[in-house]
């Protein structure tokens, strides 16, 4: 056989194996970080008496930890898991007559609550290069979001599953970049407020973006930063009391944590 075909082969052979191991190297962690969330979002729910509503981002602290690993085969998993310490939603107004009547007029909301994710991914990374891959995922999430306004608590929880794409770069052997977009569809929710449940709420949808850098400083640990935003959007409509509620969340998180590499 021609040597040269013989190279080409033998490359093409290793070249998967080479990107596998690099890729291995700088993506099999497990981190734990700290996050601020600013969320400009916005609620309302009214009936023929009155109404509430909310609006204007809140920013809070939080929390997270996050696992990711990638195989020989180039098959990508991501785990993680996130708690912001405060509701997704920062002041507003009641208007009208609620609650049967017991309240009236028009006032200030004081705000408070959680916001919580987690985030499952699967999916097959295609090299690029020894240093470089991209590839499709399959994903699940489930949210919680808890708000008080004025002693009324509400809280929603929302199921999704879609997909979308991976890619990760390895610029050097102490620094790595790595980015998502996709896009899941809500599939079941529940939710509730002043201790009565919704009528078959609706699921919402989430766009997910996120772009993470990593810096080795030592060969098992590392520092990483990153952004993820999640965009939340649902209505809903009970007609025998003529109520009507929608909410839209944007959900916008920088990270700062620490990783151990394994």
């Amino acid at each position: 056989m021609n040597l040269r075909i013989m190279t080409a082969l033998a490359i093409a052979a290793i070249a998967p194996v080479a990107a596998a191991d690099t890729l291995s190297q700088a993506l099999d962690t497990i981190g734990v970080y700290g996050e601020v969330a600013a969320t400009p979002s916005s609620a309302s729910a009214s009936v023929p008496s009155g109404s509430v509503s909310a609006n204007g981002g809140n920013t809070n602290g939080g929390v997270g930890i996050t696992m990711t690993g990638v195989n020989q085969e180039l098959w990508y998993t991501h785990l993680s898991a996130d708690y912001a310490f405060g509701a997704p939603i920062n002041g507003g107004s009641i208007t009208g007559t609620l609650a049967g009547g017991s309240d009236t007029g028009t006032g200030s909301a004081h705000v408070s609550g959680h916001s919580m994710a987690f985030n499952a991914r699967i999916g097959k990374l295609f090299a690029i290069g020894e240093d470089a891959a991209v590839g499709p995922y399959l994903a699940y999430q489930y949210a919680d979001f808890k708000t008080g306004l004025d002693g009324y608590t509400a809280a929603y929880r929302n199921n999704a599953v879609g997909g979308g794409a991976f890619g990760a770069l390895v610029l050097s052997s102490r620094l790595s970049v790595t980015g998502h977009l996709g896009y899941l569809a809500g599939v079941s929710a529940s939710a509730s407020a002043a201790g009565y449940g919704a009528n078959n709420p609706p699921s919402s949808g989430v766009l997910q973006i996120g772009a993470k850098a990593d810096y080795r400083f030592d060969p098992d640990w590392s520092v990483f930063g990153g952004i993820d935003y999640d965009h939340y959007s649902a209505s809903y409509s009970y007609v025998p009391y003529a109520l009507n509620a929608n909410a839209t969340i944007n959900d916008i998180r920088g990270i700062v944590g620490m990783a151990y590499h394994f």
